[in-house]
């Protein structure tokens, strides 16, 4: 008999998921556990593993759908419903069989940004260690030999999912191409690389892949119509719901952190002798924190429903990590309860996460407040858009050396910061922004004392 396999529930408090890929097509063999279909939720990719083993029938949804928990995405035949029908391929499958109970989430690797230092002041990255892996001649999880093509346990070439679209944009055989990423996985760079010895004439193709995610575009077009799903519809979404139910109101400053710059410089070499990166982010968050505790209303959210303003006496803080299909913002929780080096080491590694899509639906919830920066892209300052249901999120920008005319009128260089602080004018008044951004300057200008906050 036939079996459907529903869109399970990947968190608590998630309802719908968008159908990003199907990994099986129709008609094809499936075992246990085999990856079959990426789905995006809340910004994070997951890969679901079938249910069942036996022939994938049919899709019930399309790529680009968006289905809500408990609803059917595909139909499996078993054998004995193939052998009815007279079809040969499926004479020699095994009948179904069920699954048990088990996590369905499993995060997809999508491709981190290796210069993360040109976008952001807070820029950690790290290798990659990837578990599960098959390298043809050589032992499960070693180092792949030159050469050596390097798959995962359902015999996939290793690749991170960015590098598959655009290898399908390009019609590149995935399986043609090199890696170059930990433990001999295929990123961008390398599918880059391999079209351009294809444009040069130093490489032959194989026979090109169907080019399936971009409509074709010829050389006299002067349009191109991409599919508005996946990470650009989520983020869209979601700046929809900030412009729709917040009332955002600007208030900027500016922090001489001539000290700040000169503390952490002295700081960098027992980091680093603890194995911990030092941004400046961990002393902006605990900045914020203090902040947060003498002005709880910006640590607040309303709650529509019921008509009631909710102050939170806890300080989860969302990141925004810029990666390469978005924006995403993943949640270091209890910042009040954690060291300058924790905060540093757990950043780093959020940040990895995301750059590499591997964040869990736990990684992006119930943040109290949010800091973006986005200074060393240019500009002075921006105007950052509420990560609602949030009250306020705090623009950090570029540090630079700058001019300032001192208490005694002389006149020198400083290390110059803007904030730039959105906030909800229905929970925030202008005084108390103000009141919060000074507070979190004060700290910043003289910042041993970021040392003695609880």
């Amino acid at each position: 008999m036939a079996r459907e396999f529903r869109m399970p529930e990947l968190a608590e408090s998630v309802v719908e998921g968008e159908i990003i890929k199907w990994l099986v097509a129709e008609g094809e063999t499936v075992e246990e556990d085999q990856p079959l279909v990426e789905v995006m939720t809340d910004k994070v990719t997951v890969e679901l593993p079938s249910p069942y083993a036996g022939v994938l029938e049919r899709h019930l949804v399309k790529e680009g759908d968006v289905v809500p928990v408990h609803e059917p995405i595909a139909r499996f035949a078993s054998r004995e419903d193939t052998d009815q029908q007279g079809s040969a391929a499926s004479q020699a499958q095994p009948p179904f069989q069920a699954r048990e109970e088990r996590s369905l989430v499993e995060p997809v690797l999508v491709e981190e940004h290796d210069d993360g230092e040109a976008l952001s002041l807070f820029t950690p990255s790290s290798e990659v260690q990837e578990p599960y892996l098959r390298v043809h001649g050589g032992g499960r999880g070693s180092p792949p030999e030159p050469g050596k093509r390097v798959t995962g346990p359902y015999g996939r070439v290793l690749a991170v999912p960015a590098a598959r679209k655009l290898a399908r944009t390009l019609g590149i055989d995935i399986e043609s191409v090199q890696g170059s990423g930990p433990n001999g996985r295929i990123r961008i760079e390398d599918v880059r690389a391999y079209y351009d010895e294809v444009e040069q004439g130093v490489r032959v193709m194989p026979t090109p892949a169907s080019r399936s995610v971009h409509a074709p575009v010829d050389a006299a077009a002067r349009e191109e119509r991409i599919p508005f799903r996946g990470l650009r519809r989520a983020i869209a979404n979601q700046m929809m719901a900030s412009h729709l139910e917040s009332v955002r109101t600007l208030h900027v400053d500016e922090a001489d952190v001539t000290e700040l710059v000169a503390m952490r410089k002295r700081l960098l070499p027992r980091a680093e002798k603890r194995g911990v990166r030092l941004s400046y982010l961990p002393f902006v968050m605990k900045a914020v924190v203090s902040g947060l505790k003498a002005f709880p209303m910006i640590n607040a959210c309303m709650d529509e429903s019921a008509g009631e303003i909710v102050r939170k006496y806890y300080y989860h803080l969302g990141i925004a990590v810029a990666t390469e299909p978005g924006l995403v913002v993943p949640v270091v929780r209890d910042v009040d309860r954690k060291s300058l080096l924790d905060l540093a080491a757990e950043v780093r590694a959020v940040a990895d996460k995301a750059r590499q899509g591997r964040l869990e639906p736990n990684d992006v919830g119930d943040g109290t407040f949010s800091v973006t920066n986005i200074g060393n892209l240019g500009g002075l300052f921006s105007f950052p858009i509420i990560n609602v249901p949030e009250a306020a999120i705090l623009g950090v920008h570029s540090i630079k050396k700058r001019p300032v005319v001192l208490a005694d009128d002389t006149i020198a260089a400083r290390q110059m910061l803007y904030l730039s602080l959105s906030f909800d004018h229905r929970l925030v008044d202008g005084a108390e922004a103000a009141q919060f951004t000074g507070h979190v300057i004060e700290l910043l200008e003289s910042p041993e004392a970021l040392l003695l906050e609880d």
